[in-house]
Order: structure tokens, then sequence, then C-alpha cells
């Protein structure tokens, strides 16, 4: 069977500065999806890289003193190493400053010119450099940004390239009609409406060159004097990360994308600006843009002017990945805004890691051990209580594999931890140490220490798109390969493998003490 295409895109980071914990509920959550795809037997293209063709990278590499260019090559490798500790399988890196970047953006420019959507005016109005964004006074708060309220935006008026997005309102508002998942979850849907029964303004997708400074940017086709503004030049990255505009198989294979990841702030440019240029170019829309809120930090906004920021790696080397990976998707949601707080963290690490699934595999390999000298007995004997618990991992299988297809992470967790907490009851409903006491009891022994093992393997596949070292570490000491493509597919079903022996190694999440 042919593998099916799966294309996921995150945001692109600005590299102004080094990643923090608020980049990284993102960036899992959309590792996690590209797993699981992968786990089925996609072919996943996960798209995630950088936006460094911006003036705050200009003011940043000044700041420290470099040429732009290596700043940002000293960036990207800050970002890599953050996502590589996060073990974030990104297999389509892409940065602005590429040159096959720099040819897709002028392609789909020059689209937009051929097709008369792209005009020269004076522009004048309130600008935010942190979001990039133009203001009218109205949308101000108190003088300052409406996103970034340290931020007092800077009168600019100057000449520009603009895009005609006015004349694709009411498209894009047939579009949200008949596609209702296109805004996922839907609770970021009203905002965007309400422009859309405003009417869509006209946006600039240029900046002039000032004399006697360095072009730094994409030149506009057929004007050096202007360079490409952040939208046309930062969205243009999820084509460049499959072929446009000169690799034509591979595009056509990979886009639209399934789904593309980015936080609230920034719904307009990829809801509205996005699809109006897709269109403009004559390219097909994405088929869903997954939107998240933001991350506090300790109940406080992550901000670096304050310093209140945790960089993903310090967290990573005293946790470890997999636990941080796990608290992230299960504390966060994509409807609203969500915390990271390092008491909650060592509260999950010790309740859900530790007490329900380590315990759970720890108490099944060593009873294995302790009974059966290490070999997974079969199981004869079955009764309801065994019923019950395949009926549990038939329906943890069935529930997880729609929560994550419909973006809804926490909900999957809650779903596999169904099964383990399932799993550890039934051992103690069952007895196992009380029935290796009696000889007549062997076979009911058998039966309840192979169907402890057996949830405990399916519950090993089900969270490894969340935490992929436990999902392996737990494959092992139950004595099976790791987990791999297409497992999901077809290891999920109960008695799909035979097992042999198990391995020990002791837990896997030992407990955290809390000091006072």
């Amino acid at each position: 069977m042919t593998a099916k295409p799966f294309y996921i895109t995150t945001a692109i980071d600005y590299p102004n500065g080094e990643p923090h914990i608020g980049h990284s509920f993102e960036k899992i959550s959309a590792d996690v999806v590209a797993r699981y795809h992968r786990l089925t037997g996609d072919d996943v293209q996960f798209c995630m890289g950088l936006d460094e063709n911006s003036q705050h990278i200009v003011t940043a590499a000044k700041a420290a003193g470099l040429p732009t260019k290596a700043y940002a090559d000293g960036m990207e490798a800050r970002f890599l190493e953050a996502w590589n500790a996060l073990e974030i399988t990104v297999n389509a890196w892409t940065r602005t400053t590429e040159p096959r970047h720099a040819a897709a953006s002028i392609e789909l420019f020059k689209r937009a010119q051929a097709n008369g959507d792209i005009y020269k005016s004076v522009y004048a109005g309130w600008y935010c450099p942190n979001c990039n964004n133009y203001y009218t006074n109205d949308e101000l708060v108190n003088g300052r940004c409406p996103l970034h309220p340290t931020i007092t935006p800077e009168w600019l008026e100057e000449e520009n390239y603009f895009f005609a997005l006015s004349k694709y309102t009411e498209i894009l508002k047939r579009h949200l009609d008949e596609h209702p998942d296109f805004v996922t979850p839907a609770v970021w849907k009203g905002d965007i409406e309400a422009l859309l029964r405003e009417g869509l303004r006209d946006f600039s997708v240029s900046r002039q060159v000032k004399d006697g400074t360095d072009a730094w940017g994409i030149p506009v086709p057929g004007d050096p004097g202007h360079v490409m503004y952040v939208w046309y030049d930062a969205l243009t990255t999820y084509l460049t990360a499959v072929g446009f505009p000169d690799e034509t198989e591979r595009f056509e294979r990979y886009w639209p994308a399934d789904s593309q990841l980015i936080g609230k702030d920034i719904t307009r440019f990829h809801i509205l600006y996005w699809p109006a240029m897709l269109l403009s170019a004559g390219l097909p829309l994405p088929r869903r843009i997954v939107v998240h809120g933001f991350m506090t930090l300790e109940g406080q906004r992550i901000s670096k002017t304050t310093g209140n920021t945790i960089s993903p790696i310090d967290v990573v080397n005293e946790f470890g990945a997999d636990a941080v990976r796990y608290y992230i998707m299960r504390e966060m949601t994509f409807t609203s805004d969500g915390d990271f707080s390092r008491a909650n963290l060592i509260r999950r690490f010790n309740n859900d890691l530790g007490n329900d699934l380590g315990n759970l595999l720890n108490r099944v390999v060593s009873m294995i051990g302790r009974y059966r000298d290490g070999v997974v007995p079969e199981s004869t004997a079955t009764g309801d209580l065994e019923a019950d618990v395949q009926a549990t991992a038939f329906e943890a299988v069935e529930r997880t594999s729609r929560h994550v297809e419909d973006w809804e992470l926490d909900d999957a967790l809650v779903a596999v931890w169904s099964l383990i907490r399932r799993s550890n009851q039934y051992l103690e409903e069952r007895k196992p140490w009380s029935l290796a006491k009696d000889p007549e009891q062997s076979a009911v022994l058998d039966t309840v220490l192979w169907t402890a093992a057996e949830a405990t393997r399916i519950a090993g596949i089900l969270v490894a798109p969340f935490m992929p070292s436990t999902a392996d570490r737990i494959m092992e000491q139950l004595g099976l390969p790791p987990v791999v493509a297409p497992d999901w597919s077809v290891r999920t079903q109960w008695g799909s493998v035979t097992f042999d022996r198990v391995n020990p190694q002791g837990p896997m999440f030992p407990r955290i003490e809390i000091e006072g």
C-alpha cells in the first residue's frame, strides 16, 4: 500500500532571542501529531523554521556586534539545539535567508502581480515591530499595541506595495462557511468573522530600503528599492519547504498542507492574508489552520524583556524530554491559554508518570520475572475482568486516535491513561500475588500476567507520539522491539504480538522529592 502524504507546519520563529519554553507547546504539539501519522503509516513532511528577514534580526545582530547573517546562523544552532532536546522530528527545516526560499517568495509575488493584486501606494499608520503589523487609532489600546502592551507603535508613512486583500472578503467568508474545520478549534473563529463582517483592508507587502542602509530581505521583483514585507516572505516558507516552485512532483504530493499550527496572535495573517495570497497565485488552500493560546510561566506573561523565561534545554536537563513533553501536552489545551508551573510538572511526574505508568510497567515485568522466571505466559482462562480490560484497550485506541486527529491532545492523553489506570486496577482486582500461592490457580495467574502485559504493551504504543523514548523503554522491558511505523495501525489490536521474555530494568520515573 502506498503511504498517504501528510503535511504539517508550525509558525516560524524570530531568532532575535533564545528559544524559551513558551515556544515549546506549538512545536511539541506538531511533533505529536507528526509522530502519530508516521505510526499510522503516513508519509509525513513536518515543516518548521526561522523568520530571519526581519528588522528584529538586524537590530539584534547590531546589539551583539555581529554581521546579520552570522548572528542568524548562530541563533539557528540555538533553536535546533532546543528542538533536538525536546526530540522534535522536523524534517523540512526552512530559513527565510535560503536562496530556494527567495525563489519561492519571488514566484508567489509575481503571480499576485500577474493577477492584478499588487499595487503601489502610500501607507500611513501605526506600526508595531514586534508583530509586524499596522494598526489604526481605534485598534491601539491606550496608545499601545493590542498584542504587545509594552510597545508603543511608531507612526510610519512611506510608499509601499500593497496586496488587494479587500477583493477576497466574500470568497473567504464563503470558504469559512463551507469548511467548518478550516479553523480549529472553532473558538478562535469569532475575531476572524468580525473582521470579515467589517470588510477586509488591503495590506502592505513591502518596505522601502532606507538610504545608507543595506537591504535585508528579499527584493520586490522589478523594484530593488523595496524588500518584501514579512507576511509575503515568512508565510511562503510553507511552500518552500515542500519544493515550490521548481520541485513540481514533490510540491504536488504534499501541498495543500493538512494542518498549519499557529498562535492566536497571528490568526488574521494565516486565516485571511495567507488564503488570499494562495488564491491570487492559483494555489489550493491548506485544509486546516490549528490555533492555540499562549503559555504563561508560573502565572506570569513570558517576557524576554522582564527576564521571565526558561530555556527548554534547562527543563529537559532537569526532568527529561518525555516528562516535559507529557506535562505540556497534558496541561495545555488549544481552546485557551495555559500555564507552565514547575510544581505542577513535578506533581504530574510523580502521580501520572511514576505512580500510574511507571508503576504498572514495573509491577508487570517484576511479577512475570518472579512467578514465571521472566517468560510471559500464554492466556487461557479469561473471564469478565479480562474482557473488560480488553474493551478498555480497544476504546483507548479509538479515542486516542480520534482526539489526536482532532487536535485534542490533552484529551488524547486522558484516553491513554484510562487504559493505564484500568490495568493497575485490574491487578488489584485479580491479586496475582495471591494467585501465585495456589498451584491450582496457575492457569488464572498466566492469564492475569499476560493480560496485564498486553494492556501495558498497547499503552506503550499509545504514548509513543507523546513520549517516544518512554515508549521504547516500555517495549524493551516487555522484551519487544521499539515502536515503529506502522505499529499504530497493525499492533494496537489486542493479541497482535507474541511475547517472549521480559527485561526488568527498575522504575522508569523515580519519585521526585519536594524539599520543604
